[in-house]
């Protein structure tokens, strides 16, 4: 009986250890090197949901990660029962937005709005989370990891169909500026200047190989209601070429603003 006993617990003891995905508890450490080795893997697919703020959406794109920073995205909203494409081309802390709803803003002609985060926060103060929130990024939420202090485990959960670990995380988001260099840091420390947040909640899958495979949290682009946020990365692989559109299809909002052509 006591064999038996010890046999019974010694093969649920295994069966534990063999439930898929990491079998062990990450730390805050491995949580910010798998936001770091996912943020140097050279490019990323991204599946988008938004919601918040009287919106609500879905959308794709593709990004270099590291420093370039460059990506493109479309994103389908729903506001006020209308849905509302905007597609979205991001250089650094530069956003290119298009959408019929900005037909008005800019003329005929053009078909671009351009948005340039930094500049427009530290002149105008502008509050730009409407906008910001259509056209999320993997660059930040990977940012904000790098800040990870914090680790619960849920469990194991599949992204996608690839084995992951679902953790609950808390991002210290001063630690995660000081872990982050060029437009990344910048964009960091403009976050908390906007917003007034220095933590944040995640919650994140991570797989077996040490990558981000899905992120969920609140984005808190000004002091206006957060919106949330939930992203699923795949397709990890080379830099791809990405360009921002023609001059002479844009309309830069802060040289209109300020008189300009």
């Amino acid at each position: 009986m006591i064999r038996a006993a010890v046999l019974v617990g010694a093969v649920a003891l295994l069966a534990t250890g063999c439930g898929g995905g990491n079998g062990g508890s990450a730390s805050s450490s491995e949580i910010a090197q798998a936001a770091k080795k996912t943020a140097h893997s050279g490019s990323l697919e991204a599946d988008f949901r938004i919601s918040g703020q009287g919106l609500r959406g879905t959308g794709s794109g593709i990004f270099n990660t590291g420093k370039s920073r460059t990506g493109q995205l479309s994103m389908k909203l729903t506001a006020s029962g209308r849905e509302i494409p905007v597609d979205t081309i991001v250089s650094g802390d530069v956003f290119y937005m298009r959408s019929p709803a900005f037909a008005q803003a800019v003329g005929r002609g053009k078909q671009w709005i351009k948005l340039d985060v930094g500049t427009i926060s530290q002149q105008r103060g502008a509050d730009l989370s409407g906008l910001l929130n259509a056209g999320p990024t993997p660059a930040n939420a990977l940012a904000y990891l790098e800040g990870t202090d914090g680790v619960e485990k849920v469990g194991a959960e599949a992204v996608g169909g690839v084995d992951s670990t679902h953790y609950r995380v808390s991002a210290d988001l001063r630690r995660a500026v000081d872990r982050a260099s060029g437009s990344a840091r910048s964009s960091l420390q403009q976050l908390i200047e906007r917003s007034g947040i220095r933590r944040l909640p995640l919650d994140v899958w991570l797989d077996d190989n040490g990558y981000i495979r899905k992120v969920s949290y609140d984005e808190h682009a000004g002091r206006q209601q957060a919106a949330h946020v939930s992203m699923e990365l795949h397709d990890f692989g080379s830099p791809v070429s990405i360009k921002p559109p023609p001059s002479d299809s844009v309309v830069d909002l802060l040289q209109r603003s300020q008189g300009g052509t």
